[in-house]
């Protein structure tokens, strides 16, 4: 496991913290708190990893957390706030550990789906909606993308994804102290 240094816990901490809370208010992740984060994680890699790799880790770790995440944006299952927050969760903290907080969000925003749709009792329509998604994906009509979009979006509803972002990435830093 990779050891996260001092600076990088609680920014991610506070990051999380507080886009969760917009996310959860508003339905929205503000640009203003991702840019921060952004400007602020470039010093701390320096810091961390020293001149030459610290900017190295800083976009890579952006790229790792942003990318990962950018086809759920592009069948329009996360908005762009998620991508970009996760962007800035892994430029704090490098592209390895960026790929763990990745990878253990996606499993709690699983399970937060799945909770969703059992407590809505809508867990077969979510089901049915998913798999029917799942394979129309490569289709080229944009009416059946917008149609399961709304098949989507009525199963489960919309899902504060920042939660599972922030619980992602302070579960990451746990498992990383």
């Amino acid at each position: 496991m990779n050891t996260v240094l001092f600076p990088t816990g609680p920014c991610v901490l506070t990051l999380v913290v507080i886009a969760m809370a917009f996310d959860l208010h508003a339905r929205r992740i503000p640009n203003w708190l991702v840019v921060i984060a952004l400007i602020a994680a470039l010093p701390i890699q320096i810091v961390a990893n020293g001149l030459p790799n610290g900017p190295i880790w800083w976009i890579a770790g952006a790229l790792t957390g942003g990318l990962l995440l950018m086809p759920g944006y592009l069948i329009r299952m996360l908005g762009a706030g998620d991508v970009k927050l996760m962007a800035a969760v892994g430029a704090l903290l490098g592209p390895s550990t960026a790929l763990e907080a990745v990878l253990v969000t996606m499993a709690i925003g699983g399970v937060l789906a799945f909770v969703a749709l059992m407590r809505k009792r809508r867990l077969r329509r979510g089901v049915a909606g998913a798999m029917s998604m799942l394979i129309t994906m490569s289709a080229d009509s944009a009416t059946a993308h917008t149609e399961h979009e709304h098949d989507a979006a009525r199963g489960i509803g919309s899902l504060p994804y920042g939660v599972a972002i922030a619980v992602g990435s302070v579960v990451t830093l746990m498992l990383n102290v």
